[in-house]
């Protein structure tokens, strides 16, 4: 007997390997023969092939049945689209049924890259009809690969709704001179130079036209920004990129009356604006992360906005300059009614603008939060750091309410020669000490590289009394088997942390949950470490009390 009977699928199956091999030749058109000829059936085959025909998942409606696919496809699209295609194809292959309904459903094909085949570009424009497409351009293989692509997309400029692309210089100005008709549709741009850290190019993207672009990325990329093109957005990253003068910055963000993110990171500026009448309100925006090549220039861009009820402020540490001074010069400036409270993240001083009242616990009812402070020093440059933590622990203790509370999120440890002394890290010690009472506590960094170690090697169990809720974030499934001893050593510490005053008139034990947070879904041959590691915490805090969370969903 033949192999492919092997291979044959029930009634009303097509086989998964005709159909695979049919669609990479068809290049995807046109429909795929169902199979008609007589079928044998060895006897050790046909039950496995009557229980898979049974499968409840067969007998899915259509609607039901994709998102299904959907769920099983984003995976691939948070990977970098990575055989994304591949994927489709081979459950395109199952049986007729879900060859017809994932062929049929436009949305499916709305992803294009460009490590995709010339036949799959096709295949995806056209069975993705009229739907918008998100296009990506990465890993590119060379120069006349790039050309090709660019000009089966330019085709369909007025279905793009998104465009991600990241490469070399060449390749970058190749992709830029092309992008000069209007994209009517285009509602986030994302362009990244990968080798320039200084542009002053001005590109004038889609001719001035993109009327529904909302999101912005340049990075290494800069543009005209007198374009109609840098008008009306609500999101805006720019990277990399020289500016004439601080008012080019202040011109893009006075054209987006409606932002809500702001980030202008690594930047420079020519000349300096300081004319004080100049005012801009942006009553919308809730983050701003301004880094700027002085703190002149960044004063002059904060200087000239007026915010919303709430703002996340983000500024580098930079080195050499007077920043203890520019902090109290700068929150002093501010009006009266608004509370600064700045916290570290990524570097930079990060300062939340905040108009609502203080009096925030994670017990108590009515307020969303408690008063956040994050130390992270994964990117710190310069010895000031301390001095200007310092500072932000006297703010916060001038603000800070018997009924406070805080939450506050440990990152790395600087990479700065200070902070490896031992007298340095008693200092940072001694100032969380300082602070209102934690109640919730979230930790990055893993074993070796969080700042919690050196809280725990000082023994400062009084900063961690009372914690009720633990969260370790940005975990790597590859790396729990190693860091699960720093894991239950950390926990421990808590735990006994908020067990040292039981004996105190109506205490009772504080920690209640902890988070285990992944970037990624668990991989089938990681979920046994993931139990491990779950089974050996709620042995130490309590059963029921760990919680495996991915991303933001549980």
């Amino acid at each position: 007997m033949s192999t492919q009977a092997n291979r044959v699928d029930p009634p009303g199956q097509a086989s998964p390997t005709s159909i695979t091999n049919q669609v990479a030749k068809s290049g995807g058109r046109g429909n795929i023969p169902e199979p008609r000829s007589p079928i044998v059936i060895r006897s050790n085959v046909e039950p496995r092939l009557k229980h898979n025909s049974a499968l409840p998942i067969h007998s899915l409606p259509a609607e039901l049945f994709l998102q299904v696919v959907h769920h099983d496809l984003q995976r691939f699209l948070e990977n970098n689209h990575w055989r994304y295609y591949s994927h489709v194809i081979g459950l395109s292959g199952v049986c007729s049924y879900w060859y017809n309904v994932i062929r049929d459903s436009p949305p499916i094909w709305a992803q294009i890259h460009s490590s995709d085949s010339p036949n799959i570009v096709e295949m995806a424009f056209q069975r993705s009809s009229s739907h918008l497409i998100d296009i990506k351009i990465h890993q590119v293989r060379d120069q006349e690969h790039l050309q090709q692509f660019i000009n089966t997309i330019l085709s369909h400029t007025n279905r793009w709704r998104s465009l991600d692309a990241f490469a070399a210089c060449s390749w970058m100005s190749l992709l830029t001179t092309a992008l000069n008709k209007p994209a009517l549709n285009l509602e986030k741009l994302s362009l990244t130079d990968q080798d320039t850290t200084s542009s002053n190019d001005a590109v004038d993207l889609f001719g001035g036209t993109a009327p529904q672009l909302k999101k912005l990325t340049l990075n290494g990329v800069s543009a005209r920004w007198d374009s109609e093109v840098v008008h009306g957005l609500k999101f805006i990253d720019l990277s990399w990129i020289h500016f004439p003068s601080t008012k080019t910055v202040l011109d893009i963000l006075f054209h987006s009356p409606q932002l809500q993110r702001v980030i202008v990171w690594q930047c420079t500026t020519g000349s300096i604006f300081t004319d004080s009448s100049y005012s801009i309100q942006l009553s919308r925006l809730s983050s701003l992360h301004i880094d700027l090549d002085s703190l002149e220039a960044i004063d002059s861009i904060l200087a000239s906005l007026k915010g919303s009820d709430r703002i996340s402020l983000s500024i580098p540490l930079l080195a050499g300059e007077n920043f203890d001074g520019f902090l109290r010069s700068r929150l002093g400036g501010w009006t009266s009614n608004w509370n600064v409270t700045p916290t570290f993240q990524l570097g930079g001083l990060e300062l939340e603008i905040d108009t609502s009242d203080l009096r925030m616990g994670i017990l108590t009812p009515g307020h969303p939060e408690p008063l956040t402070l994050a130390f992270d020093g994964f990117n710190v440059r310069g010895p000031e750091l301390l001095v200007a933590f310092s500072f932000v622990v006297d703010r916060l203790g001038s603000w800070a309410k018997e009924s406070s509370t805080m939450h506050l999120k440990l990152g790395n440890l600087p990479h700065v020669y200070p902070f490896y002394q031992v007298s340095t890290q008693r200092t940072f010690v001694n100032e969380l000490c300082r602070l209102p009472p934690i109640t919730s506590l979230e930790i990055s960094g893993g074993h070796l590289r969080s700042l919690v170690d050196i809280v725990i090697r000082e023994g400062g169990s009084s900063i961690f009394r009372d914690v009720c809720a633990l969260s370790f974030s940005a975990l790597d499934y590859s790396e729990l088997s190693q860091t699960l001893e720093w894991l239950s050593h950390t926990v421990r510490f808590i735990k006994a942390a908020t067990e040292s005053s039981l004996d105190e008139v109506n205490r009772k034990p504080k920690l209640q949950k902890v988070e285990l947070r992944f970037f990624l879904p668990v991989d089938s041959n990681k979920v046994e470490s993931v139990e491990v590691a779950v089974k050996e915490l709620e042995g130490i805090v309590g059963p029921g009390t760990v919680f495996v969370i991915v991303g933001d969903q549980n």
